[in-house]
């Protein structure tokens, strides 16, 4: 078992260029490439081999963590809530549960994840007192909604579990009936069992900040009164919007798209 702590990311065809700006954006605020970890099917090898190697990053192949048909892999980028997201979503998990067997604390994100600071610090603290630490929705309800698009994740017997668990349910789904991804499947276990979130940390919004609060990486309107201190966030992910072209927006207005979008 590996000990330090390791950046896992997921790179499928069609996300090229978000995989440069994440590797681009984890090099910026100085995280060792040598310790991120790309899973990508063999469809993408082609075109996202290269940029891996070329940040100095970890290529891992689908097929290492039981991935039996890479040709059932999408060929382009499929928008959220489609059947070949969620089926890229569930070997993410796979790839994660893999991963929890040779390092000790695996830090997931999304590629549409900014990276404005270094978390690693400030999540393997939380990670001495909780097992798992989940970005959150913002949405009014409890139990709240945990996204899978950026978490902390300690090899833990309760942090395998649940991933088995999840991983179980998932494969064991009549494949004539509608997929659930991975996201939905947590929620309604916590739904049954909310003491469950006693394992969780749940990441501070303003240090974690999810595509609605795309306003904290805002300078603008100023305030209409002083305020002492500002938000300082780790990272903006760019959820909350559909698709490659607007994600790209959102993130080049945060400050958050680091290639030339000419």
């Amino acid at each position: 078992m590996n000990e330090h702590v390791i950046v896992a990311l997921v790179a499928t065809k069609g996300l090229e260029d978000f995989l440069e700006n994440s590797l681009a954006g984890l090099t910026r605020v100085g995280v060792d490439p040598g310790i991120v970890h790309v899973g990508r099917p063999d469809n993408a090898a082609e075109t996202i081999d290269p940029i891996i190697l070329k940040a100095g990053a970890v290529v891992h192949s689908f097929v290492e963590f039981g991935q039996p048909s890479p040709r059932a892999m999408p060929e382009r980028y499929f928008d959220y809530g489609t059947e070949p997201f969620i089926a890229v979503n569930w070997e993410k998990v796979r790839y994660i549960r893999w991963l929890l067997d040779r390092y000790h604390h695996v830090v997931y994100a999304d590629l549409d994840v900014g990276w404005i600071a270094d978390p690693l610090w400030y999540l393997d603290a939380v990670a001495k007192f909780f097992p798992l630490a989940f970005q959150t929705e913002a949405l009014r309800r409890f139990p709240p909604v945990l996204c899978w698009g950026f978490l902390s994740a300690l090899s833990s017997n309760t942090t395998r579990t649940l991933l088995d668990t999840m991983l179980w349910d998932y494969d064991a789904r009549p494949r004539d009936q509608p997929p659930v991804d991975e996201q939905n499947t947590l929620d309604a276990m916590i739904a049954k069992n909310p003491s469950f979130l006693g394992n969780v940390y749940l990441l501070p919004e303003g240090l974690f900040v999810n595509g609605i609060g795309y306003r904290h990486l805002l300078n603008e309107p100023a305030a209409a009164a002083p305020v002492h201190g500002k938000i300082e966030p780790f990272v903006f992910h760019a959820n909350w919007t559909v698709g490659l072209a607007d994600k790209r927006k959102l993130m080049a207005q945060t400050g958050t798209w680091l290639l030339n979008t000419d």
